[in-house]
C-alpha cells in the first residue's frame, strides 16, 4: 500500500502550493556579503549556503577537527553535541558485538535513525549489530586525514535519500581538490597508565585543469587498556558462579581440603577460593566463591585499522565530468580478553560415584568449567569495509544540469567468542570425554585440569555478516523559470537500491527451531547461538523540490519523495521556509515526514547475546538491586513494518555583525513504529513467569538463565528540544564558538498505556539509551602568525539512574566536564612547505568518569563518558 506518512503534513505542502498561487512572485533570496560560495548542502539537491540555509546545517571543517585533537572519527562524533548515546567506546558487556566500529545517534533516538553519507552518496551499514538490534554506518571508515569538512543536519531527510534519515544526516565530504602532500602523524598517551594512539597519514593531491587526482592513507594503532589498570571501574563486575557446591543431603567429610560437617543444600565453596583468585560471598547459609571477572576485561582494545581514500575528477569538455571514488578499509580488534570460561546455568548435578566428589551424595554445581586461575582466552574482531563509485555528470545547456552516479559498498564484519561445548562438559562430568571417551572432568579442583580435555571440550561462535549495497543514482538540476522576484530552481530525480545481508556461522552456534518454532541454543554452555541467513531486497524511488522565492525576502521550498518498497510504499513531503526579516536576522521553518524500513538484519535476526539482568522477588516482585549475565535471544520478524516520523524545525539566524553568527533552533519530532527489541529487564519486571523468561525448575523460584525478546514495532517517541550554535570573532585572532543541545523532552510509551519522559535517565529498562538533558562544546581559538592555541570545555549534564542501588551506592549520576588544551607552532619552510607542531591535552584536570551503577557492567557510562582521565599528546604534520 501506499502510505501518506501522518497527520497533515501532505494538507500543508498543498496549503503552501495554494499559498503561492495568489503571492507575488520574486528573486531568489539574498545572500549577504561575505557568505560561504554557494555549495550542495546536506539536505537538498540545490545549491545554497549553509551559514543561512533554510535547514539547520552545521559544518565542521577540516581545521577545526585538527583544533580539537581529534584522533578518530568516533572521537569527533563524541563531541557533537545532537549526538547521543553513540557506541564509539564499545565494551563487551553492553557493547560486544560493535566492537572496532564506531557510529552516530543524533537526538538520541537510536544508531539506525541517523543517515551517514560520504560525498554525498549512501554507505552500507556495518555488519555488526548492537545488543538492543540496532544497526548503522561504520563511520570508522572515514580516514580523517582526507576529511575535508562534515555536514550534520538536524533534521529527517527522507525527501532527499530516502530510508534511515530520521532523525538527521551526518556527510563526511573528502577531498577532491586538495593540492599537495600532506603527511601527518599523532601519538597520544595517557597520563595514569601509558595506553598509547598512534596514527599516521598521507595525503596527496595533484593534476592539471582538466584531471584531478586525490589520494589518501592512514594507519591507526591503539593499544590496549586493562580494566586493572582502572579498578574502581569494574568493582561490581563480580559473578556469585565460580566455584561452589550445593549438597542434596547432610554428611560430613572426614580428610582433605572440603573437611567438615555440611548441610542439606548449604552452600559450599572452593576452599581454596581466595589462593585460587576467587571471591568469598556470604550466603544466607555457607558462602559462594565469585569470579571476579571485571579485570579481565579491556576499556581500550588493541586495534589497528588501515583505511585509504581515492578520487579522480576528469573534465571530457565544458559540458560533460566524470568522477570515481574508492575507499578501502581494514580494521581488527586484535585482543579483546574474555572471562576463561562462562557459568554453567542449567546448574548440573554431579553424581557421588564422580571421582572428584568428596561429598558421598550428589551436589548440585554453581559454577564454570574455567574459573579464576586460568588466561583469559579472546575474542578478536575483524572489519573489512570497500566502497566505489563512480559519476558521470554535465549540463544540457545554461539552465540544467545532471549527474548519474552507482555507488557499490560492501562490509564484512567477523567475529570469535570463546566456550565450551555444553555436550561435550556433561560428558566429561560422567566420565565418558577426550578423545579417548573414558576421561573425567573434575570441578571439585579448579587448578588441575588436563590441558587435552580442556581442549576437547572447548570452542566457540565464529561469526560473519555481510551488509552491501549498490545504489543508481540520477539528478537533474537547474533554473525552472522566472518570477518578478527571481528565478525558480528545481531538481529531480531517481534512485535505485539493493541491499544485501548474509550471516555465516561456524557449526557450534547454528541453532535450530523446534516444532513450535521456537528458537533452541546451541550446544554451547552459555552462548546461544543463532541462525544463518542470505537474503536481499530492492527500492525505487522518484522525487523532486523546487525553491520559489516568494517575495525579496521570503524563500520557500517545497519536496516529495515516493519511494516504492518490496513490502510497502512511502510519500514523505517536506516544506521549507527562509524569512530574510531584516539584514542582520533570519528565520527559518521546516515541516517533513521521513521513515526507515526495517534493516534486513533486523528482519531475519536469531542472535543471543550476553546481558545482566536483575531478577524480581517472587514474593513481592522488588527488583533485586544484583544483577546476573543471562542469554537474551533477540528474534526478528518478517511482519515489521516501516518506522514513520514527523519533524518540525523553528529557528533564527541572527547576525549581528560581521564577527557574530548566532542560531537558535526549536526542534521536534514525533516518531512512531520504531522498531526495538523487548527490554529483557522490562520483561522480567512485567512478568518473571511470562512465557519468554526462561528459568531452572518452577517459575515462581527458579533461577533466571534466560530471556527472549522480539524485534517489534511497538514503541514511539515523542521528543523536542533546543539547538544554539554561536560565533564570535570578537578581537583580532581571537574566536569563540559554541553548540549546546538541549531536550526538553523525551516520551515513550509505558506498560500501563501511559507516557513517561525518560530525559535525564539511564534508561537501564526500557529501549531509550541514556539520555542526559543538557550537552555542550565551548571552543576558545587563537591564532596569530605562526602561533595558534585552542581550548575546548566539553559538558555532559547529569543524570541518574532508576535501578534500585544498595547500600552506599547512589542513583545520582553526576554531571562531568573536561577541558582541552592545544598550543600549535607553523615552522615556515622557504618555498619546500611547512612544518606544523601541535601539542595539547585532553581533560587537562584528569576528571574521573561519573559513577554508575548498572549491576555487574562498568561503572560508568562508556556512551558518554570517557574512562582514560587526562591524555597528552603531539600532532605534526608536514604539507607543501
Amino acid at each position: 500500500m501506499v502510505r501518506f506518512q501522518r497527520s497533515a503534513l501532505p494538507a500543508a505542502v498543498s496549503c503552501a502550493l495554494s499559498t503561492l498561487l495568489v503571492t507575488t512572485p520574486f528573486s531568489a533570496s539574498q545572500a549577504q556579503e561575505g557568505v560561504l560560495e554557494e555549495v550542495f548542502i546536506t539536505g537538498s539537491f540545490i545549491k545554497g549556503s549553509p551559514t543561512d540555509s533554510a535547514l539547520p546545517v552545521d559544518v565542521f571543517d577540516s581545521a577545526y577537527i585538527e583544533a580539537s585533537g581529534a584522533m578518530s572519527v568516533g572521537e569527533i562524533v563524541n563531541r557533537l553535541t545532537v549526538s547521543s548515546g553513540a557506541e564509539n567506546q564499545s565494551d563487551s558487556f553492553t557493547q560486544g558485538s560493535t566492537q572496532g566500529t564506531t557510529n552516530v545517534n543524533l537526538r538520541g533516538l537510536g544508531l539506525t535513525s541517523t543517515l551517514v553519507l560520504i560525498n554525498n552518496k549512501r554507505q552500507t551499514l556495518s555488519g555488526a549489530r548492537a545488543n538492543d538490534g540496532s544497526v548503522f554506518v561504520d563511520t570508522g571508515t572515514v580516514p580523517v586525514i582526507a576529511i575535508d569538512r562534515i555536514e550534520v543536519l538536524k533534521e529527517g531527510a527522507s525527501t532527499a535519500y530516502g530510508s534511515d534519515a530520521v532523525a538527521g544526516v551526518v556527510n563526511f565530504l573528502l577531498h577532491k581538490d586538495f593540492d599537495g602532500l600532506k603527511v601527518d602523524g599523532y601519538f597520544s598517551d595517557t597520563a595514569e597508565d601509558s595506553q598509547t594512539d598512534t596514527r599516521f597519514g598521507v595525503l596527496w593531491g595533484g593534476g592539471n585543469e582538466r584531471t584531478r587526482i586525490n589520494l589518501a592513507m592512514e594507519y591507526f594503532e591503539r593499544d590496549p587498556l586493562n580494566a586493572s589498570e582502572r579498578p574502581e571501574l569494574v568493582d561490581n563486575a563480580v559473578s556469585t558462579l565460580g566455584t561452589t557446591f550445593l549438597p542434596l543431603g547432610a554428611g560430613t567429610v572426614t580428610e582433605g581440603p572440603w573437611a567438615g560437617d555440611f548441610g542439606f543444600l548449604e552452600n559450599i565453596p572452593d576452599p581454596n577460593c581466595v589462593e585460587n583468585q576467587g571471591i568469598l560471598i556470604p550466603q544466607a547459609s555457607g558462602a559462594r566463591c565469585g569470579f571476579f571477572y571485571g579485570p579481565r576485561f579491556n576499556m581500550v582494545n588493541e586495534e589497528t585499522k588501515l583505511t585509504a581514500y581515492g578520487s579522480l575528477t576528469h573534465d571530457f569538455s565544458d559540458t560533460l565530468s566524470f568522477s570515481a571514488e574508492l575507499n578501502y578499509t581494514d580494521g581488527e580488534v586484535k585482543d579483546n580478553p574474555q572471562s576463561p570460561s562462562y557459568p554453567i546455568l542449567t546448574f548440573p548435578t554431579i553424581s557421588p560415584a564422580h571421582p572428584g566428589n568428596p561429598f558421598g551424595v550428589p551436589v548440585i554445581w554453581l559454577g564454570r568449567a574455567l574459573g579464576s586461575t586460568f588466561e583469559s582466552p579472546l575474542a578478536p574482531r575483524e572489519n573489512d569495509t570497500i566502497r566505489a563509485m563512480a559519476e558521470l555528470s554535465g549540463a544540457l545547456n545554461d539552465r540544467t544540469d545532471w549527474q548519474i552516479s552507482l555507488t557499490y559498498s560492501e562490509n564484512e564484519y567477523s567475529g570469535f567468542n570463546p566456550d565450551q561445548i555444553q555436550s561435550r562438559l556433561f560428558a566429561a562430568l560422567e566420565g565418558r570425554g577426550g578423545a579417548s571417551g573414558d576421561q573425567f572432568f573434575n570441578p571439585f579442583d579448579p587448578t588441575g585440569h588436563d590441558p587435552e580435555l580442556i581442549d576437547w571440550m572447548t570452542d566457540g561462535e565464529r561469526v560473519v555478516r555481510t551488509a552491501d549495497q549498490l545504489v543508481l543514482d540520477g539528478v537533474i538540476s537547474g533554473d525552472l523559470f522566472e518570477m518578478d522576484s527571481g528565478t525558480v530552481q528545481y531538481a529531480a530525480g531517481f534512485q535505485v537500491m539493493e541491499d544485501g545481508y548474509a550471516v555465516d556461522r561456524n557449526e557450534l552456534s547454528i541453532t535450530q527451531r523446534d516444532a513450535n518454532g521456537v528458537l533452541l541454543p546451541a550446544d554451547m554452555v552459555f552462548l546461544g547461538g543463532g541462525i544463518e541467513a542470505d537474503e536481499s531486497r530492492t527500492s525505487v524511488a522518484a522525487f523532486a523540490e523546487a525553491v520559489l522565492p516568494v517575495t525579496d525576502a521570503i524563500e520557500l521550498t517545497l519536496a516529495a519523495r515516493y519511494t516504492d518498497l518490496e513490502t510497502d510504499s512511502s510519500v514523505d513531503p517536506k516544506v521549507a521556509l527562509r524569512w530574510q526579516l531584516t539584514d542582520e536576522l533570519v528565520f527559518r521553518a521546516s515541516a517533513s515526514t521521513s521513515f526507515r524500513e526495517p534493516s534486513l538484519a533486523q528482519i531475519f535476526a536469531a542472535d543471543t547475546s550476553l546481558q545482566g539482568v536483575a531478577d524480581t522477588d517472587p514474593l513481592t516482585n522488588e527488583l533485586s538491586s544484583s544483577t546476573a549475565f543471562v542469554r537474551v535471544t533477540s528474534i526478528g520478524s518478517e511482519d515489521l513494518g516501516s518506522e514513520e516520523s514527523e519533524n518540525y524545525n523553528l529557528g533564527l539566524i541572527w547576525t549581528p555583525t560581521p564577527t557574530i553568527d548566532m542560531r537558535l533552533d526549536y526542534w521536534s519530532v514525533d516518531y512512531t513504529d520504531v522498531i526495538t527489541v523487548e527490554s529483557a529487564q522490562g520483561k522480567v519486571i512485567a512478568d518473571r513467569c511470562g512465557p519468554d523468561i526462561i528459568r531452572i525448575g518452577d517459575c515462581e523460584t527458579g533461577a533466571l538463565v534466560g530471556v527472549v525478546s522480539n524485534l517489534i514495532n511497538a514503541s514511539s517517541v515523542e521528543t523536542d528540544g533546543i539547538d544554539f550554535e554561536g560565533t564570535w570573532s570578537f578581537a583580532e585572532g581571537w574566536a569563540l564558538r559554541g553548540n549546546v543541545s538541549h531536550f526538553l523532552s523525551y516520551e515513550i510509551p509505558t506498560a500501563d498505556g501511559g507516557t513517561q519522559d525518560v530525559v535525564g535517565l539511564f534508561n537501564h529498562d526500557n529501549f531509550a539509551r541514556s539520555l542526559p538533558e543538557t550537552k555542550a562544546n565551548i571552543a576558545l581559538n587563537y591564532a596569530a602568525g605562526n602561533h595558534s592555541a585552542a581550548a575546548i570545555l566539553y559538558y555532559v549534564s547529569d543524570y541518574e539512574t532508576t535501578r534500585p542501588v544498595p547500600e552506599g551506592e547512589s542513583q545520582d549520576i553526576d554531571s562531568w566536564t573536561t577541558l582541552d588544551l592545544q598550543y600549535a607552532y607553523n615552522f615556515a619552510l622557504n618555498d619546500s612547505g611547512n612544518i606544523k607542531l601541535s601539542v595539547g591535552a585532553k581533560n587537562v584536570t584528569d576528571e574521573e568518569p561519573p559513577r554508575v551503577f548498572d549491576g555487574v557492567n562498568l561503572s560508568y557510562d562508556p556512551k558518554h563518558h570517557d574512562p582514560r582521565g587526562r591524555i597528552y599528546y603531539l600532532n605534526a604534520s608536514y604539507s607543501f
